[in-house]
C-alpha cells in the first residue's frame, strides 16, 4: 500500500516513507519517485500528512516510533484480521489509533482499496469512490483532496466512530469479491 501511494502521490506532493528499514525503503522511493526515507519520527515530524501504511499486527509499534504527531493530520489504511477485531471489541482501528495519538486527527479511509488500485482508482472510465471517517472537518478536506489528487471520490461517511462499519465492510468485500465501487452521492 505504501508504495501504492507514493506512486499515486508523488508527482503532485513531497512522499517520504517512514521506515525501520532505511535500505529496503530506499528502492521503494527510487520505484515510485518519492523524496526520500527517515525514520518514522523525522518523517511524521515534517508531514502535513502522515499515512499508515503497515499491517495492523505492526501497528502499536509503529504508532511508539512515531512521536508527536499533534500537527499532521494521520490516516488510517489498516484492515485488522478478524481475530484482531474481536480484540478491538466495538472499537474500530482507526479509534484505537486515536486513542493511541490523542493530540493527532485521525482519518480512517482506503482499507475498503485494493493496492493495485491505487494508482489506477477508475472503473470504466469513473472514478472510484473512497469513503473517509473522522471527527476533524478540516483534516478530511485535506485527505478527501489527496483522495481526488489520486482519482478517487471521496465521500465523507461521518464520524471516528462510524469507521467501525469501515472495517466491517471489508470482511464483505472480501466475502463478495467486490472489487471498486462508486458511491453515488451528491457533490459537496
Amino acid at each position: 500500500m505504501g508504495r501504492g501511494f507514493a506512486a499515486a502521490l508523488s508527482s503532485r506532493h513531497e512522499v517520504v516513507f517512514g521506515s525501520r528499514d532505511p535500505g529496503r525503503a530506499q528502492r521503494v522511493v527510487r520505484f515510485t519517485g518519492a523524496t526520500g526515507t527517515a525514520s518514522p519520527a523525522e518523517a511524521a515530524a515534517d508531514a502535513d500528512v502522515v499515512i499508515l501504511a503497515v499491517p495492523w499486527r505492526a501497528m502499536e509499534e509503529t504508532l511508539a516510533r512515531l512521536g508527536d504527531v499533534s500537527g499532521p493530520v494521520v490516516v488510517d489504511i489498516s484492515v485488522p484480521y478478524e481475530s484482531d477485531r474481536v480484540a478491538l471489541g466495538r472499537r474500530s482501528s482507526a479509534e484505537f489509533v486515536q486513542k493511541r495519538l490523542p493530540r493527532a486527527r485521525v482519518v480512517k479511509g482506503w482499507n475498503h482499496v485494493h493496492a493495485l488500485h491505487l494508482t489506477a482508482p477508475e472503473v470504466d472510465g469513473v472514478a472510484a469512490s473512497v469513503l473517509l471517517a473522522g471527527d476533524d472537518p478540516q483534516a478530511k478536506q485535506i485527505v478527501g483532496a489527496l483522495a481526488r489528487d489520486m482519482g478517487f471520490h471521496p465521500v465523507d461517511v461521518g464520524r471516528l466512530r462510524e469507521s467501525y462499519h469501515l472495517d466491517r465492510l471489508v470482511s464483505m468485500m472480501l466475502f463478495v469479491k467486490l472489487g471498486p465501487f462508486r458511491v453515488l452521492s451528491a457533490p459537496p
